[in-house]
């Protein structure tokens, strides 16, 4: 493949809701200028309009792949393992890639090949308007990517683009269910040289309706996400960090459950937050379940 050819990752679950969203992410990377982009679409679970992926099937610009189960870190790893480019990179079905984000990143890299990949900022859309997704300065997060995490997730879904012969498949195959970017991000922090830019170059719709994002099930999956991040190879101190995160996806978990008058399970959620530091800042929750249950 040429040296400017770019392999794009889309998962999709290709339903009739996404059709629009999903036309508008690949028109985004099939205009990008000064290289030649190979969408590969990951259809993603039985939900999948007929049509639509009769459609994308027949596009000889695409490279598909169909999953009957319904998986997003499955659909990435499905997505990298097809990858056969120079570079790849990554787009969700409901974003949009800005004019020249690609060309702009290869150029990063070209310029200092000494990193692995490289990490822009992004402009995070919902009701309320435009706002970037990293405010400060790109070289102090390149410094200290992993540290940086625990101030802010720096990595967008669609802000990144790897060279393909150093970021390997390994680092897709054990992504867990949920907090996926989460869970890249500390792998390329830990395991990449990462060169970090200030410039947005993707658009990230954070009020899509019908995101996974907005389910009931992703709220309460972040607990075993967190759970999942705490086996990666991880300093001390980010462990840390990451545990006090779980005990309050815990407690946060509890107070779901207690909303939902479910005692038994917002109990046990309660019990496992007080397993994590600084469980005592919990320990309120036992009067609210106290008065809970009782009035219930």
């Amino acid at each position: 493949m040429a040296p400017q050819t770019i392999s794009v990752i889309v998962p999709t679950k290709a339903t009739p809701a996404r059709r629009t969203l999903l036309k508008r992410a690949i028109d985004s990377l099939l205009v990008q200028e000064d290289v030649r982009v190979v969408p590969i679409v990951v259809i993603n679970g039985p939900e999948r309009d007929a049509e639509l992926t009769s459609e994308i099937a027949a596009d000889r610009r695409f490279r598909v792949a169909t999953l009957e189960q319904a998986d997003l870190p499955t659909a990435l790893c499905t997505g990298r393992k097809m990858v056969d480019t120079v570079w790849f990179a990554e787009l969700d079905d409901d974003d949009v890639l800005m004019p020249r984000a690609l060309i702009t990143r290869i150029e990063a890299l070209n310029k200092q090949p000494e990193f692995d990949m490289v990490v822009t900022n992004g402009v995070r859309r919902d009701f309320n308007g435009d706002k970037l997704h990293f405010v400060c300065d790109a070289s102090i997060i390149e410094v200290d990517p992993l540290r940086a995490m625990l101030r802010q997730n720096w990595l967008l879904p669609g802000s990144w683009l790897c060279r393909t012969d150093v970021v390997g498949i390994e680092l897709f195959t054990a992504i867990p269910r949920f907090r996926e970017c989460t869970y890249l991000a500390l792998q390329f922090a830990t395991r990449c040289r990462i060169k970090f830019l200030d410039c947005p170059t993707v658009v990230y719709h954070a009020d899509t309706p019908q995101s996974e994002s907005k389910s009931r099930e992703y709220t309460l999956g972040g607990a075993n996400a967190t759970r999942h991040l705490l086996e990666l190879d991880l300093p001390p101190d980010v462990r840390d960090h990451l545990r006090m995160r779980l005990g309050d996806a815990c407690s946060a978990n509890a107070n779901y459950y207690l909303q939902e008058k479910d005692f038994r399970a917002a109990w046990a959620w309660y019990r496992q937050s007080l397993q994590e530091p600084r469980g005592w800042r919990r320990l309120f929750f036992a009067r609210r379940f106290a008065y809970a249950f009782f009035r219930s």
